[in-house]
């Protein structure tokens, strides 16, 4: 019987069981809370899956001898090892376990004396001389064994069908009805502000946090309690309540408060889930029913225990509410006052009882206790032990362990099959909460940062200087504007949505490789792109098909055997291609599809964290662990260890893989992790991957769909267990390492496969089209495709100067200041000083300046003045550099033009532009600046926000302003300039308030 239906079963008995025990008891159990939780624990077993299944054995083992013993004319027939094999092949195909009893008797048989043995010789002589006889026989027990599986199976799967199909209609209705039901609780209407605020007393006294709202409705429906994905809400019929008087009322809310403050709308569910399950079995609507029962005797001890004054006014509610619904239909999903069947009961416990309504706490702990032991406790039927040692004993013959040698060969031998293959495949990747809680809780310690004392701070077991501490806080908070902007609602949609992030064309022979991937932008990546266009050959087709396709062949045959067209750009002046011999220098390059090869024959290693590099190792390095199953499949157990000498010399690095021989020895589960010397994991998993779906292509098993799953670190349960600790303890748990969970998935699915599958020697040797300018990474040097010398080396720009973080200053090489003064950056010592270096503003007239340039120099000018205006009382010293050979009069007309005078000079002459410009940047940058602190260090500049980190800070500088970058592309000219400007002012003010506050600190 499969294991699903057995383990169902099994719960059947055993909570039939515990339920006749209960009501046995129930006489002597006085309080009904403690009747109800039991009740609900029986409910609960029917839906709780086992872990624990203990097989009971249901006939002892003298019955199973004594019938083997009883049909010995059987046994006598059957010594003959042809017939033993012939019976284990019949009992093999048609997995009766009844039919492996007399083989075990057979093999235990004693020995026999010698008239028994001449007369089985006579025996089996008759027998060979009817042969035919024989052969009919046994096809004919075969067709029989083989039909009554066949019957089995039809049972069982009729059984199965009638099941969910019955448990599929149960779910349905009930979630029609409450759909109907919901849609009439859209006319409600709320209760009035004095019966709020009576609901919200009553709460408050039996302990209450939260207050259901309360509705009126017109319909003649019980007072019931409703808790559907949304807040809790009491429904009362507006008819009935009209009937009842102050104190009355006060006790039907209590009432049904009392059914929220017990939380019955959880058994609702419960009640829910296993009417679908078990819907046929009658002692479920027998359970149900006394649950609903001692519900409402519970919710009545809390009324009188509350309101002990009020019984009368109680009881005569529950008449009321009886005689007011006794025509109307009882709700799903509802909680309400029941029906009217054990009224009398209840208004005589009521009126003269006094009945408890709480457990204690060591009655609590005792029934948690029980649920443990009861819950995952299912045994399963067997068979008796003779004929368990029986079926073990004929698998150790049958189904013997194979050696690692045959499982790595099996699963190479499985794969290289299918070579040459041809794929398309793409990778999908998703991130999950536990990444966005991961950020959030590293930018919540990043902000912590800036509060805290450098002398508290050790780096390697050392106190950082200032200025260590000081570029840790830049990269703290280029660090905290990265997490913020990923945190974004909208960032955090897109991280949870699940993309494509890579597509491939990919063919081997297991020796020489063609790969083909596209040019890819976010907006793309959905679409997924042809990347077959029709033939590489002839050479021109790569430039009309593939500009936009990235290809590379590798080939023996190629000289050298690395090719790569990556098009894109059809000037001759820039580079279209590549050769080497080197794979390791294309960084997108990767191999990622299972092949079954022990080690590429180009030049890449195996990807990590994948089936190939699994499978691949030594065989000494290799532990058969035994059978395990996954998903109900049969599997063997591996385990590889290597060391891990980063943690501890006892810890080991180990690989377990779930390796399933019926198809190709392909692991479906691989799982990495660090384990002590007991092989139990330290801290949880690095990665794991799963094989979730194989398919046979050419008589081989190929896995089609695999994800990998990484880790990421569990923050809030590391945070939850220092909580715990005491101070003095904390420093222990740090110490530790920090538990894991999953985070960001990928998955590796196959588009098309073909295998076997030729190439041609014109795709592998991948001639460029005439005139591509390609890239020889053998010597160096660039070439045109047809000609045989190399182009000529562009002449080598000398090596820029750059200002590093935190270096002091280059003095200013000044050919003249306009004032005619001499001065130096020293002079400036103790001020935040602003240099600025301005070209473009010279070129112009400003008597006369062109219309088209007006609104840009009046946006600079703006700017520039706000600045000084901003910063020229706070100690802050503005410098200007102006490029050599600018006159004075055109400074002059300029600080005219803007509208007031700053220190100005001209740059000193040099082979390259100004002395002091080639000098901070290397190069001639018309409009920059640089930031100097009071100690004479450069703190910022225009090259330190180049690449990801400065775009990073001007999206952040953007974010902040409320400026969409998104949209950039769609505005003119003028209005790109003025909110470059915008960002810029805001980034150079938040710089220098910065400097200004570490002057000041001081």
């Amino acid at each position: 019987m499969p294991l699903l239906l057995n383990g169902m079963l099994s719960n059947i008995l055993i909570a039939g069981g515990l339920f006749a025990v209960v009501i046995l008891l129930r006489r002597w159990i006085k309080n009904p809370a403690v009747l109800h939780l039991l009740l609900v624990l029986i409910l609960v077993k029917l839906i709780t899956p086992a872990y624990w299944q203990p097989q009971i054995e249901l006939f002892p083992a003298e019955s199973v001898f004594d019938e083997n013993n009883s049909n010995g004319e059987q046994a006598d027939t059957l010594t003959n090892h042809s017939d033993k094999q012939e019976l284990l092949s019949v009992v093999e195909s048609s997995s009766l376990q009844q039919s492996r009893a007399p083989l075990k008797n057979l093999s235990e048989h004693p020995a026999e004396s010698d008239s028994t043995a001449q007369s089985k010789l006579i025996d089996l002589q008759n027998k060979q001389a009817d042969s035919s006889k024989h052969t009919a026989d046994s096809h004919w027990m075969t067709g029989f064994l083989s039909w009554n599986r066949l019957r089995e199976i039809s049972f069982l799967t009729a059984l199965i069908l009638t099941w969910g199909t019955g448990s599929f209609v149960c779910f349905l209705l009930t979630g029609i009805r409450i759909l109907r039901f919901q849609q009439r609780l859209r006319h409600t209407q709320p209760a009035s502000h004095d019966l709020i605020q009576q609901t919200s007393s009553l709460a408050a006294r039996i302990g209450l946090k939260s207050v259901p709202r309360v509705e009126l409705i017109s319909a003649n429906i019980s007072p019931l309690l409703w808790v559907f994905y949304s807040r809790a809400r009491i429904i009362l019929p507006a008819k009935l309540l009209a009937q009842l008087n102050q104190a009355e009322r006060e006790t039907l809310l209590l009432h049904e408060l009392a059914h929220y403050r017990r939380r019955d709308h959880w058994v609702r569910l419960l009640e829910l889930l296993a009417t679908g399950v078990y819907w046929w079995n009658p002692l479920l609507w027998w359970l149900r029913r006394e649950i609903r029962i001692t519900e409402e005797v519970c919710c009545d001890a809390w009324v009188i225990q509350t309101l002990p004054d009020l019984r009368r006014a109680y009881a005569e509610v529950l008449v009321k509410a009886m005689g007011f619904v006794s025509q109307s239909q009882q709700i799903t999903a509802a909680t309400g006052m029941a029906s009217q069947h054990f009224l009398e009961q209840r208004l005589k416990s009521i009126m003269c009882d006094s009945v408890r309504c709480r457990l204690s706490r060591p009655f609590k702990t005792g029934i948690a206790v029980l649920a443990l032991l009861l819950l995952p406790f299912a045994p399963i039927a067997v068979h008796s032990q003779t004929e368990t040692e029986t079926e073990s004993e004929t698998a150790v013959a049958i189904d013997t362990l194979p050696t690692v040698e045959e499982i790595l060969n099996g699963y190479h031998a499985n794969l290289q099959n299918l070579l040459p293959v041809e794929m398309t495949y793409r990778v999908l990747s998703q991130e999950n909460m536990n990444c966005i809680t991961r950020d959030q809780f590293e930018l919540k310690a990043i902000k912590r940062f800036p509060n805290l004392d450098r002398r508290e701070i050790t780096v390697d077991g050392k106190v950082p200087s200032e200025d260590e501490f000081r570029f840790m806080d830049i990269s703290f908070q280029l660090k905290q504007q990265q997490l913020e902007r990923q945190l974004t609602p909208e960032a955090i949609q897109e991280r949870l949505r699940e993309k494509v992030v890579e597509q491939r064309y990919f063919w081997t022979d297991g020796s020489s490789f063609h790969q083909r991937w596209p040019y890819w932008s976010d907006s793309e990546r959905q679409q997924n792109p042809k990347l077959d266009q029709g033939p590489v050959w002839p050479p021109e087709n790569l430039n009309q098909h593939y500009d936009s396709i990235k290809l590379i062949s590798w080939s023996k045959a190629n000289q050298p055997p690395l090719r790569h067209w990556f098009g894109r750009n059809k000037e001759r002046s820039s580079l279209q291609a590549s050769i080497g011999n080197q794979l390791k220098e294309i960084h997108s390059l990767h191999t990622s599809a299972p092949l079954g090869l022990k080690a590429y024959r180009w030049d890449e290693k195996l990807p990590t964290y994948s089936l190939d590099e699994s499978m691949s190792k030594f065989p000494d390095q290799y532990n058969i662990v035994g059978r395990s199953q996954v998903n109900g499949q049969s599997v063997i157990l591996v385990d590889s260890f290597s060391a891990y000498p980063q943690r501890s010399k006892e810890t080991r690095w180990r690989m377990r893989a779930w390796i399933d021989p019926s198809q190709g020895y392909l692991p479906l589960r691989i799982e990495w992790g660090v384990v002590d010397p007991s092989n139990k994991l330290i801290s949880g998993l690095s990665h794991h991957l799963e094989t979730l779906e194989i398919q046979q292509v050419a008589k081989s098993f190929y896995p089609v769909k695999i994800k990998y799953q990484e880790y990421t670190l569990d923050y809030p349960t590391q945070q939850k267990r220092s909580d715990k600790l005491k101070p003095e303890e904390r420093a222990k748990l740090a110490q530790l390492p920090i538990p894991v969970i999953e985070g960001r998935c990928k998955t590796w699915e196959v588009v098309s496969i073909t295998a076997n599958q030729s190439i041609e020697p014109e795709t592998l040797a991948l001639q460029f089209p005439e005139g591509t300018v390609y890239e020889n990474k053998i010597d160096g040097q660039k070439y045109v495709t047809g000609k045989t010398h190399p182009l000529p080396p562009e002449p080598e720009p000398e090596a820029p100067k750059f200002v590093n973080f935190l270096e002091q200053a280059p003095p200013l090489q000044i050919q003249e200041w306009v004032d005619g003064k001499t001065r130096n950056l020293a002079d400036f010592r103790g001020k935040v000083v602003v240099l600025l270096f301005l070209g473009d503003v010279m070129h112009f007239d400003f008597e006369q300046i062109p219309a088209e340039n007006q609104q840009w120099l009046e946006m600079l000018k703006q700017t520039i003045k706000a600045f000084h205006t901003k910063y020229a009382e706070k100690e802050v010293v503005f410098l200007e550099l102006y490029p050599p050979g600018t006159s004075k009069d055109k400074i002059r007309a300029f600080h005219q033009f803007r509208g007031f005078e700053t220190h100005a000079a001209i740059d000193q002459s040099a082979q390259v532009g100004g002395a002091t410009n080639f000098q901070y940047h290397g190069g001639i940058l018309d409009l920059s600046f640089y930031l100097i602190d009071s100690d004479g260090r450069v703190i910022f500049g225009p090259h330190f926000w180049d690449g990801e980190l400065g775009e990073m800070y001007f999206q952040n500088a953007a974010d902040k302003l409320s400026i969409s970058l998104d949209s950039s592309e769609e505005l003119s000219l003028e209005e790109g300039a003025r909110v470059s400007l915008r960002i810029m002012e805001y980034i150079i003010s938040e710089q220098i308030d910065k400097a200004l506050a570490a002057k000041n600190s001081k």
